[in-house]
Formats: structure tokens, C-alpha cells, sequence
């Protein structure tokens, strides 16, 4: 028997397990529908921070550029403050109110960046390129070596879309 025939007899005896299985422990009508249902639910737990204060302007050319943002959302309030680098990339420095530690992305166009806040709320990126970015605040990993809450206890945040202007 040719290896091509050992695959046609494999294919006869899964199919035949697949029948065994079915009519002993069918699948229950609607089953598939509700997983897809709560996935798709999951993965709207997100809130939306939206922005509740800016100070400062990034003005081209001026010699020190800084501005301070606060985001706010049902639960976590979001303050940065960004700066220029001399190579023009941001310095991002962050704090999270209440303080507590967890994941914090900046979503670039390009990919993203990730650090973890510290129990104190506080987080930092020290070169983001210039361009869009969103923040997204997560739970803590598991395995990070916090304490995770349970899988309803924190939200992710995410943040509306900012632009990170080129310096001069």
C-alpha cells in the first residue's frame, strides 16, 4: 500500500469516527453560533477613553515641545505627557489614576510598542516615531508576575487616535 492509499484508509476511519461520535454525542443545535457570539462579545469588553483635557501645543520649530493629554473612561483616567527626542521621535511618560499596574501599548501605524505600568500607575516610552497612535491599557499578562484579576474585573482602554507631530 502506497502511502497515498495508507492517507485514503486514515480518511475512511476518521470519517467513520466522525459518524460514531456524532450520532453518540451530537453537537447541540446552536452551539457554534453562541461561541461565535461570545467571541465576537469578548472582544467588545474594550472601553473607550475619550479626551478630557490637553494642555500645551506642539509648535514646529519651537525650541522645547511638550504637551500633556488626559484621557477618562468609566473606569481609568489616562494623563501623558509628550516630548521631543533630539533624533524626533516622542518621549511618551504616562500615569494611570487609579494607580495600578498594567499593560500599556502605543498602536502605531506601523506595528506597536508595549510596557507595563508599575502599581503606582506609572509608564514610559522613551522613542516613539512621529505619526497616529493609540493607546490600548490591558490587564496584566498572566505570568507577569502581578496578580491578575478575574477575566471580568478590568476592561482594556483604548484611547481615541492621536497625532505625534514631526519636530522641525
Amino acid at each position: 500500500m502506497t502511502s497515498d492509499g495508507a492517507q485514503a484508509g486514515h480518511g475512511g476511519l476518521l470519517a467513520r469516527l466522525r459518524e460514531l461520535f456524532e450520532s453518540a454525542d451530537p453537537v447541540p443545535d446552536g452551539l457554534v453560533e453562541r461561541i461565535r457570539f461570545s467571541v465576537a462579545l469578548a472582544s467588545m469588553e474594550a472601553e473607550l477613553a475619550h479626551l478630557t483635557d490637553a494642555e500645551g501645543e506642539l509648535v514646529r520649530g519651537a525650541p522645547e515641545e511638550s504637551r500633556t493629554i488626559t484621557f477618562d473612561s468609566s473606569s481609568l483616567t489616562i494623563m501623558i505627557r509628550i516630548d521631543s527626542n533630539a533624533d524626533g521621535s516622542a518621549r511618551v511618560d504616562g500615569w494611570l489614576a487609579p494607580p495600578q499596574p498594567r499593560q500599556v501599548e502605543i498602536a502605531l501605524a506601523d506595528g506597536s510598542i508595549t510596557t507595563d505600568a508599575d502599581e503606582q500607575g506609572r509608564f514610559a516610552f522613551a522613542s516613539v516615531p512621529r505619526g497616529t497612535a493609540r493607546l490600548v491599557v490591558r490587564p496584566p499578562q498572566p505570568g507577569s508576575g502581578r496578580s491578575s484579576p478575574g477575566p471580568f474585573g478590568m476592561n482594556t482602554v483604548l484611547t481615541p487616535t492621536l497625532v505625534l507631530l514631526a519636530g522641525a
